[in-house]
């Protein structure tokens, strides 16, 4: 409501001009000078009578703006749909408007009426996303489960959502956990059923996706930067705790879980398959429900918005199911992935390189050159070494070999320059050993010398030749003990014990 007593009475008898008048009730100088200008123009004279209401007043003043107003009025609604298509601004509709209207609403008036109009809308509606521009996703708070025969028990799954940001078009699915793979195969699964690809991915800061979340610079997972590259996609995360910068998704969860978890809640699955054909089923319900604000359902909106200014998919799949960038390669020139350990050309031993597993085959690149490949192998802490990588005649790698690791071994004693001359002398190639000994020699530094030596006599007489063996003799204190052995033959004194004669 405009002030309109205020504006008369600091004119007509405290006599301030209209800056100051404006500046003392913190309103425009126009509003000011329309003011004192309709009053002078009415019938009403000052001062004004005790009955007259402020409404009354402006009412009286403002009537005739009302009705020349209300004859031309744009159709707000259809304004902002228009604003969702790319490349469209208020300032353009309201050109095109006065086209049509020559003497329709100002500039100031058009862009104060739609700031009224959105009042009138939701909080998360305010936001205006062009069509095929973003992506929102995340996973939902709560969780899904179904019943595995074979383990005989309930698995619970993850409920992951994405959401078009000028539609709200969804897709859902049940994921078997939050895993670097898992999201992003999720999102690939996701554009396939979209059939196109948007300019921008609204993540949240979930690790899977989002390694460091640094306000200026987040830093992306690996695997999850891959992707977007393979889709031309920028990946843009929210802010951390701040779930108004992806109000789509934070308002879809909620609409899903409540239209979707509400129809399975008695419903029983025997698998993550099963479970997901079921809310696929909803979820084309959901997407063909209208929608209350605007009376058209989610999936006509995306043939209107986002779909005709989305990108299309490429030509392939994203394969990758793991990256791990700057991988350090030892110098017995085998890098570590996925608790095996595989080679490289020896010529890269302590450098940096990338892997990216795709499906159960490993490339490995240096600097963005392929350097060699391997086949995936799932036996745990063993080595994978192919002959061309390996120096000639298995020679110094680096400054290390297997005599200079014996004879380190021999500063600390014989009996540890043993354990490592065996534990080197049982790889299939020597290099694969350098390690161990590494291991064995660093114990060193932690215990005593004295103590690795008394350790290295207990393994030998057990014939435990590793790192492991060696380092669980020391944590434990075995060192000092006899050996069973020793115990064994005081034991069989017993007139209870048989003896070796009786089985011989």
């Amino acid at each position: 409501m405009r002030k309109v007593k205020e504006i008369l009475r600091l004119h007509f008898e405290c006599g301030l001009s209209n800056q100051q008048i404006a500046d003392s009730l913190r309103i425009s100088k126009t509003s000011v000078f329309n003011c004192v200008k309709r009053f002078k123009s009415d019938s009403l004279k000052w001062p004004l009578p005790r009955e007259l209401q402020e409404g009354d007043i402006e009412a009286r003043l403002y009537s005739d703006q009302h009705k020349t107003t209300q004859k031309n009025m744009p159709d707000f609604e259809k304004v902002h749909s228009e604003l969702s298509r790319p490349h469209m601004t208020l300032e353009l509709l309201w050109e095109e408007y006065r086209q049509t209207f020559p003497d329709g609403l100002s500039r100031s008036s058009f862009h104060r009426y739609y700031r009224q109009y959105t009042k009138n809308l939701k909080v998360d509606m305010k936001i205006i996303h062009k069509g095929g521009e973003k992506l929102f996703v995340d996973y939902s708070g709560d969780t899904l489960r179904y019943f595995d025969r074979n383990q005989r028990k309930w698995i619970e799954t993850e409920f992951f959502v994405a959401s078009w940001g000028a539609s709200s078009y969804c897709y859902a699915e049940a994921s078997p956990s939050q895993t670097g793979q898992e999201w992003v195969m999720s999102h690939v699964r996701a554009l396939s059923f979209f059939g196109c690809t948007p300019q921008v991915i609204v993540p949240d800061n979930l690790k899977s996706g989002v390694t460091k979340a640094i306000f200026y610079e987040p830093q992306i997972n690996a695997l999850y930067e891959k992707f977007a590259q393979h889709y031309n996609i920028a990946i843009l995360p929210a802010r951390v705790r701040k779930p108004k910068d992806k109000p789509v998704a934070e308002s879809n969860i909620l609409h899903l879980q409540r239209f979707i978890f509400g129809r399975l809640r008695n419903c029983t699955f025997f698998s993550l398959a099963e479970q997901n054909q079921a809310i696929w089923e909803i979820l084309e319900l959901f997407n063909d429900r209208p929608m209350q604000q605007y009376k058209s359902t989610r999936k006509e909106r995306f043939a209107q918005l986002d779909r005709p200014h989305a990108n299309p998919l490429p030509e392939n799949l994203f394969q990758y199911t793991q990256v791990k960038v700057d991988v350090s390669v030892a110098p017995n020139y085998h890098i570590e992935f996925d608790k095996h350990f595989y080679s490289v050309p020896y010529e890269y031993a302590r450098k940096k390189v990338d892997v990216y597993q795709i499906n159960n085959i490993l490339e490995i690149y240096h600097k963005g050159n392929h350097v060699c490949r391997h086949r995936k192998n799932l036996r745990n802490y063993q080595y994978t070494t192919r002959e061309e990588h390996m120096p000639p005649a298995h020679k110094f790698v680096r400054g290390w070999s297997a005599p200079w690791f014996i004879g380190q071994g021999h500063k600390i004693g014989c009996a540890t320059a043993t354990v490592i001359e065996e534990t080197i002398g049982r790889k299939k190639h020597p290099e694969q050993g350098f390690r161990a000994a590494m291991g064995i020699l660093n114990l060193a530094k932690q215990f005593s010398r004295d103590r690795v030596e008394k350790a290295a006599l207990r393994a030998l007489h057990f014939n435990n030749f590793s790192y492991a063996g060696m380092k669980a003799i020391l944590e434990q204190g075995l060192e000092e003990k006899p050996c069973a052995k020793t115990q064994e033959r005081k034991a069989v004194q017993h007139e209870n014990i048989r003896g070796e004669q009786y089985y011989s």
